[in-house]
């Protein structure tokens, strides 16, 4: 990791208000989630590395936030936008909307963060290129008949992130509990259903920085391990995330560095370049894992935008890494400055 910009840099960190897009959860966890006090904290790490920063809403007018940004003349976006017009499928649009008014910014472009809201498109990715990755089918209704993967499944939406959609009820074991499943998220989420193979083994993820370039090639984290305490819990779900009332959230707990051997840890951090080189991932992101009864690794999910609040797993990753959190804010920030205008 290189030096931090010599000079002091003028930083809109643009966000989008998650508050505002989940109504249907509890206020106390729709706060925990609101990406206005992530951005009041990011905002708070620039400044402590000396530079002017400030949060800046993303707003319902995609006209007004160019003209806006144009007037302060930020040198760069610190993009956190999830849910532009409260909409998580619109999350690839914000950078594209950046892109387009030339203005630089932070984090993964409109490819890959829009391949990999889809979590279809993603774990097709991944069987072409040789990644392994549980068996899967997508449904666009409830199903008339067993799929041809043998359970327990897992039953997701196909396109969410931070677990939502996710419960212990998405661990299914027959058709009964497989249609009910697809059908609540249809009629909840307005979504098809990504049905997989439940992989039974340890949890962990890897966080990765760099833009893929020679000067600024990916490198891992050192790899994370949720640790399931109790063995009534099989999945993270976003009771377990975000719920500090859940006994989930207790016990199922991050450890980083993962106590593992050093192979396994090496095998991952290797599976893990490879996305980023497949994804043609920039600034940060995060590769998660489950390993089976054989110790095979399969990568469940590849997300471009992870949280990356002070308690949240990059961070703690990059603290095992020796990065403070300013540190890391400013890592991400050079990241973005290095690939200038897109």
């Amino acid at each position: 990791m290189t030096a931090p910009p010599a000079k002091p840099l003028r930083v809109a960190v643009l966000y989008t208000s998650v508050f505002e897009a989940i109504k249907e959860v509890k206020e106390e966890i729709r706060e925990e989630m609101d990406l206005e006090v992530n951005a009041r904290t990011v905002a708070g790490a620039l400044r402590s590395e000396g530079h002017e920063a400030w949060p800046h809403a993303f707003g319902q007018d995609a006209g007004e936030l160019v003209s806006g940004l144009s007037v302060m003349r930020p040198d760069i976006v610190f993009n956190l936008s999830e849910c532009p017009f409260l909409n998580p499928e619109k999350e690839m649009h914000a950078c594209a909307l950046l892109e387009l008014a030339r203005l630089p910014y932070t984090g993964n472009g409109p490819l890959a963060l829009g391949i990999c809201n889809s979590k279809s498109l993603t774990k097709k990715i991944l069987v072409a290129d040789g990644i392994p990755t549980p068996p899967f089918r997508l449904y666009t209704n409830e199903p008339a008949q067993d799929p041809d993967i043998p359970y327990p499944l897992v039953v997701k939406p196909a396109n969410e992130d931070g677990s939502a959609g996710i419960t212990e009820d998405s661990f299914v074991r027959d058709l009964a509990e497989l249609s009910r499943q697809v059908k609540w998220l249809k009629d909840g989420f307005r979504q098809n259903a990504l049905v997989e193979k439940f992989v039974g083994g340890r949890e962990f993820n890897v966080g990765v920085l760099g833009n893929g370039t020679a000067a600024d090639p990916h490198k891992t984290l050192p790899p994370a391990e949720l640790v399931y305490r109790n063995p009534r819990w099989r999945l993270c779900t976003y009771e377990s995330k975000w719920d500090k009332t859940h006994p989930s959230y207790v016990e199922i707990a991050p450890v980083c560095p993962a106590d593992a051997p050093h192979e396994l840890l090496d095998r991952m951090s290797r599976i893990t370049l490879e996305c980023a080189r497949i994804f043609r991932l920039t600034g940060y992101a995060r590769v998660d894992f489950r390993m089976d009864e054989e110790g095979e690794l399969y990568v469940l999910e590849v997300n471009p935008n992870p949280d990356i609040s002070p308690d949240a797993g990059m961070a703690r990753a990059a603290r095992a890494a020796g990065l403070s959190y300013p540190a890391l804010i400013g890592e991400i920030l050079r990241l973005g400055l290095a690939l200038g205008a897109r």
